[in-house]
């Protein structure tokens, strides 16, 4: 069994607070100028990269028909019990004490609970109940295909990314063919639909992430031989400089009319990925303060709830538009830090009380469980 990396642990929790940041800034004003200067939606293409890291670090030899099923169920009990309740949640809120009027078809029930949404290219669809489920969508389809993927994969790695890349760009091929608008104010297929929300244009990011966790595996104890103590600051400049350049590259790219908005939303949002890739392998295979600093325990503790915070965040700041005079006449950071102290506090109680109860008991349905499974309940 593999020992868990916690210092990529704890790199969740940031990665959940800039999506965090991003949904609330506008009901805060705090926030504002700094979700102006960077594209914290890339936190959802740091997630992707980093799943596929860690599911090749922990299950590098999964092979079989019997324990390539257990484990996509594995993946499935890890996601699924804290969605369905939050869907629950939500409705039973908006349409009950909240009396939002809230109206939901069969279509969108099925598709949100059965985690299919991100596969249909309306907004009403794949925002459906907590908008923000539809990367578990996706993420469910990167699991169905992990062990397709990891089949071979040292010798087979650079097909499977060239693939990967071509589906990015068949998306972006789809957006413009199909003349769809970068924005749009009602329930319209824009480019986003196709280039950001459906799953196989996101599959590179996730087989870069796969990538980087071989590289791990392969080359990442002659880094930490190398005693190269800056290797986890190397690794956080790599991270932050692909946050930052990438998506003005995409930006200044248009702008001079060399690409269009599809494949400038790509660069924009995922093309970071390459750097998230190599930062992963580089922080991964070190040993100095940064990844000391990283492994302090309520880091990683914030990092292991940082599923539920993804989940629960939107919703308590949707809850706080809905009835502005809970913070009437309230400083704005006095409301930022309670929102940040009852999300916290709302989400530790989603990942003790559901998501990990309901997580082991989906596991007991397994007979055998499959290799490197504390691992895998933290991937």
């Amino acid at each position: 069994m593999k020992t868990s990396i916690p210092a990529l642990t704890s790199l969740r929790f940031f990665a959940a607070a800039m999506i965090v940041i991003q949904h609330s800034a506008s009901y805060f004003h705090i926030w504002e100028d700094f979700t102006k200067t960077f594209t914290l939606i890339q936190g959802v293409t740091f997630f992707f990269v980093l799943s596929g890291f860690i599911l090749t670090y922990a299950h590098s030899n999964l092979s079989g028909v019997g324990n390539s099923v257990k484990f996509i169920w594995a993946r499935i009990s890890r996601v699924w019990p804290a969605h369905i309740f939050t869907m629950g949640l939500l409705y039973y809120l908006w349409a009950y004490p909240y009396a939002t009027g809230l109206v939901v078809t069969a279509e969108q029930t099925l598709l949100s609970a059965t985690l299919t949404q991100a596969w249909s290219q309306l907004p009403s669809n794949f925002f459906a109940f907590n908008g923000v489920a539809w990367t578990l969508s996706v993420e469910m389809f990167f699991y169905a295909m992990f062990p397709l993927l990891i089949l071979n994969f040292s010798k087979t790695w650079h097909i499977k990314l060239a693939i990967s890349f071509a589906l990015a760009m068949a998306a972006v091929f789809i957006a413009v063919s199909t003349n769809a608008p970068a924005y749009a104010s009602g329930d319209v297929v824009t480019t986003a639909s196709w280039v950001y929300i459906w799953p196989p244009a996101r599959l590179f990011e996730f087989v870069l992430g796969m990538v980087a966790g071989k590289a791990f595996l392969v080359y990442g104890h002659k880094v930490k031989e190398s005693g190269f103590k800056s290797v986890g600051l190397v690794a956080l400049l790599v991270i932050l400089a692909g946050s930052y350049y990438m998506p003005a590259i995409g930006w200044s790219l248009e702008r001079q009319g060399l690409i269009g908005p599809a494949l400038r939303g790509w660069i924009t949002v995922s093309s970071s990925s390459v750097f998230y890739a190599i930062g992963l392998f580089l922080l991964a295979s070190s040993t100095g303060t940064v990844t000391y600093i990283l492994s302090w325990r309520p880091l990683v503790l914030l990092g292991e709830i940082s599923f539920s915070i993804y989940l629960i965040h939107q919703m308590i700041i949707r809850s706080l538009m809905i009835n502005p005079t809970w913070t009437a006449g309230i400083d704005p950071v006095v409301v930022m830090i309670g929102y940040w102290t009852v999300t916290i506090a709302a989400s530790y109680l989603l990942w003790v009380l559901i998501e990990k109860p309901c997580q082991r008991m989906m596991l007991k349905l397994i007979k055998r469980r499959p290799a490197n499974i504390t691992e895998l309940q933290k991937a």
